[in-house]
């Protein structure tokens, strides 16, 4: 792969919902994990935390847990059987998973602070893996946040979750979706108050 300036690589970085077979060495999820903590200034040991799951037997466990509150609820019974084991193919098919917790701190700046270390380190990871050929989605979906995910993936007391980074690599990599103008983001505080 081509050496990219870090401009270029945030522009070109890609959410990657379609993955390959090619399985993700766990040894280099680890190697990323350690690059992107380093680009970190100074946090707080233990802002963070990562639980891997690589093997089939990991990956399954992990559907599981992600469906569970789902095919129990009145809206999950509606959902026919065959939608659901794509859901299931679609994610134990994918190589390699990697969920994201922060403390929770004892004060909100705290909380915020690792909350945002997690989501910097989530960020960092996906750039250098892309560096590396490894496509990843950032999935917090609403559906599986739920008490028995929570426990199926051992959340802890004092901690928050912060999300999943699906990877693998890819094959193809998706056309870039059009961005928001900063300048639609931007307002000037002005010095008097209105």
């Amino acid at each position: 792969m081509k050496h990219l300036s870090l401009a270029e690589l945030i522009r070109e970085r890609r959410s990657i919902r379609k993955c390959n077979s090619t399985a993700v060495e766990q040894e280099l999820v680890v190697e990323l994990l350690h690059r992107a903590a380093r680009l970190q200034p100074i946090v707080e040991a233990g802002s963070w935390r990562v639980v891997y799951a690589g093997t089939p037997e990991a990956r399954k466990r992990l559907v599981d847990c992600m469906l569970q509150q789902v095919s129990q609820s009145k809206l999950g019974k509606l959902i026919p059987g065959k939608l659901l084991d794509v859901f299931k193919k679609r994610v134990t098919d994918i190589p390699a998973h990697v969920i994201v917790m922060s403390n929770a701190g004892q004060d909100r700046l705290t909380n915020d602070r690792n909350y945002a270390a997690a989501c910097e380190m989530m960020q960092s990871l996906q750039l250098l893996g892309w560096e590396r050929g490894l496509g990843m989605l950032w999935d917090t979906e609403s559906m599986i946040q739920n008490e028995g995910f929570f426990k199926g993936i051992g959340l802890r007391e004092h901690e928050r979750f912060v999300g999943i980074l699906h990877i693998g690599y890819y094959d193809k990599v998706p056309r870039s979706r059009k961005r928001t103008p900063a300048e639609q983001k931007w307002t000037v505080l002005r010095g008097q108050a209105t």
